[in-house]
């Protein structure tokens, strides 16, 4: 690994692109974060999911549940008129709508890869240009990110962390559900494509919640813009008032897992137990994490590919939290 590897940073598409994006569409009018999603997306409403807003989906108190193969049909479901196998986002954001929520919206917090999906269909909607193509005109290119996107091209190949041989975690997770015996998995080495299959088979690479690829130089400057109120280097992404909704507590009281507007507050679990209660962070399932405490002017990128070759290695789980204890005591002396 080198200083200009260039990594699948899974999940922390949702803060770096999606999150933004929406967040950067709000300032602007073109969205409001507490209208129902269903005001957007008119199906959104079935299933008890009619009071679900832009705003709980950010904070992921909106009832959907946390992820499921969108790419896969359930038999079971399917007869019944709902679950079928998608092939787009698009198909993806109709299949989320007829799911039934877990809770009521507001009631609880259920870290959602379906909620994210709907955030950045909303984008396209809304924008009239791809999640990828709104990020790099109005987040990654105002901030000179110029090793941030989706979709690397052939060329940065070799650049790539290598992830998994083939999509062996889905691929199991799809045998424990008696579901995808007949699919087309990828068995190959994971180079330079994202690892998320619904990423993937729905998006070509371009969604929502998963997706985004960079280095880690690039992930701390975004973090930087997000230290200094929205802005770095003379370029503004966000307003300093909209950085601080967006890591604003927006969880209900009481219970763990606090959350803002696609940020994980307090720290979180993964930040160990030196960070101040003003940090915010986020993690990807690959291994990757961003770390940000205003009250230490503090920016802590962690990029590692802990899915290569197999996804069943959880050592990372003990390691972030450790990495980041032991660099806060190196710092504060």
């Amino acid at each position: 690994m080198l200083v200009g590897t260039v990594f699948d940073l899974a999940s922390l598409t949702k803060p770096l692109a999606t999150a933004t994006a929406v967040l950067h569409l709000w300032e602007r009018g073109a969205v409001d974060l507490d209208a129902p999603v269903a005001a957007y997306f008119p199906r959104f409403a079935e299933g008890g999911k009619a009071k679900a807003t832009v705003r709980h989906l950010l904070a992921h108190t909106s009832g959907l549940p946390a992820w499921e193969m969108l790419y896969l049909a359930r038999p079971r479901e399917e007869a019944q008129g709902r679950a079928g196998a998608c092939r787009s986002i698009g198909g993806a954001v109709a299949r989320i709508c007829a799911t039934p929520a877990l809770a009521p919206p507001g009631l609880r917090m259920e870290y959602s890869d379906l909620g994210f999906i709907v955030l950045g269909h909303l984008v396209e909607r809304l924008s009239g240009m791809t999640l990828d193509a709104y990020a790099r005109a109005q987040i990654f290119g105002p901030l000179g990110l110029g090793a941030t996107r989706f979709v690397p091209p052939l060329a940065w190949r070799t650049r790539c962390a290598a992830t998994e041989v083939g999509n062996d975690f889905e691929r199991t997770k799809a045998r424990e559900q008696e579901l995808g015996r007949a699919f087309a998995w990828r068995t190959h080495l994971l180079r330079g494509e994202v690892h998320d299959g619904n990423a993937w088979h729905l998006g070509r690479g371009v969604a929502g919640h998963a997706g985004l690829f960079a280095t880690a130089r690039d992930v701390a400057r975004f973090g930087m813009a997000m230290l200094r109120g929205g802005a770095l280097d003379g370029a503004r992404v966000l307003r300093a008032a909209t950085v601080a909704e967006a890591t604003r507590d927006q969880t209900p009281e009481p219970g763990p897992g606090r959350r803002g507007l696609g940020w994980s507050l307090q720290g979180g679990s993964s930040a160990g137990t030196r960070a101040s209660t003003q940090a915010y962070c986020h993690t990807g399932f690959t291994g990757t994490s961003l770390l940000v405490d205003p009250s230490r002017d503090l920016v802590v990128v962690l990029l590692t590919n802990r899915v290569h070759p197999t996804a069943r290695r959880e050592e990372i789980q003990a390691f972030r939290p450790a990495f980041h204890d032991a660099l806060i005591e190196a710092l504060d002396g």
